[in-house]
């Protein structure tokens, strides 16, 4: 079993394989903008950055962005994304307990892409979201993405469509226990013989560990570290939460 570092360090260099990103940006960027411009938010941490994109984007957006991860694999993929694009961000290798590498106010936290079940108790998600609060500006918002687990736990799915191209594609399954999920990834790469002998398959299996968070679990927390005005939305298409029906649980908080 590998630590979610560990986890992510290895998925690293097939992150971008398995994401269709100019979809996923047309559908999640609207929403996020708005957001952030009901807060008028202008200064954006992106927390869980992965390999930047959506941080990239909201450079390009005109937005001022910071973006930190646990893992040092997906860091330097961003930076590697970010230079290519041609912007400027502030990337930097943190998880949840080291934010304040970054000293300056934060109008938004971000924290997309159902990060925080890996963190496997309620005493760090806490640690987390106060973490959180205190990036933001007096008055800052508060997004959070994850799965919609109050329905995960019920149907408990345990096979996930493949998702990536032909050379190389990831296929995600899971075990539910009665505390933690063991999420799967199968990495399947081809690989073309140099000695002129064909292409072949190769195939690494990684493991980690996530807490599922319910809806409950997010808002105790938030309440305990002082945020108000809390909205729930089933993704980031801005689409309405249905506790039986979304795939996603997407909270949007102020601070206090």
């Amino acid at each position: 079993m590998l630590s979610s570092n560990e986890f992510y360090d290895r998925l690293a260099r097939a992150f971008d394989v398995m994401t269709d990103w100019d979809s996923r940006l047309a559908l999640e960027l609207p929403f996020l903008q708005q957001v952030l411009g009901q807060h008028g938010a202008k200064r954006v941490l992106d927390a869980a950055c992965g390999t930047g994109w959506h941080s990239i984007a909201l450079a390009r957006g005109g937005y001022t962005v910071a973006g930190c991860d646990a893992s040092p694999e997906m860091i330097g993929r961003a930076k590697e994304n970010a230079a290519q694009a041609g912007v400027a961000v502030r990337f930097e290798t943190a998880d949840f307990t080291r934010l304040d590498v970054f000293a300056e106010p934060f109008d938004a936290v971000l924290c997309l892409g159902n990060s925080l079940p890996h963190l496997l108790s309620g005493e760090a998600l806490l640690a987390a979201i106060r973490e959180m609060s205190g990036r933001l500006a007096p008055a800052g918002v508060l997004v959070l993405h994850n799965l919609n687990y109050d329905l995960r736990m019920k149907t408990k799915p345990r096979f996930f469509s493949p998702s990536g191209g032909a050379e190389a594609f990831v296929w995600r399954f899971a075990d539910y226990g009665p505390e933690f999920i063991t999420f799967h990834t199968a990495l399947f790469e081809r690989k073309t013989s140099e000695k002129g002998g064909g292409a072949s398959w190769s195939v690494e299996v990684n493991s980690t560990l996530q807490r599922p968070l319910l809806m409950a679990d997010l808002d105790d927390a938030l309440t305990r570290a002082r945020f108000g005005n809390v909205h729930h939305f089933g993704g980031l298409d801005g689409s309405a939460f249905d506790k039986e029906k979304s795939g996603d649980l997407v909270v949007v908080a102020s601070a206090i």
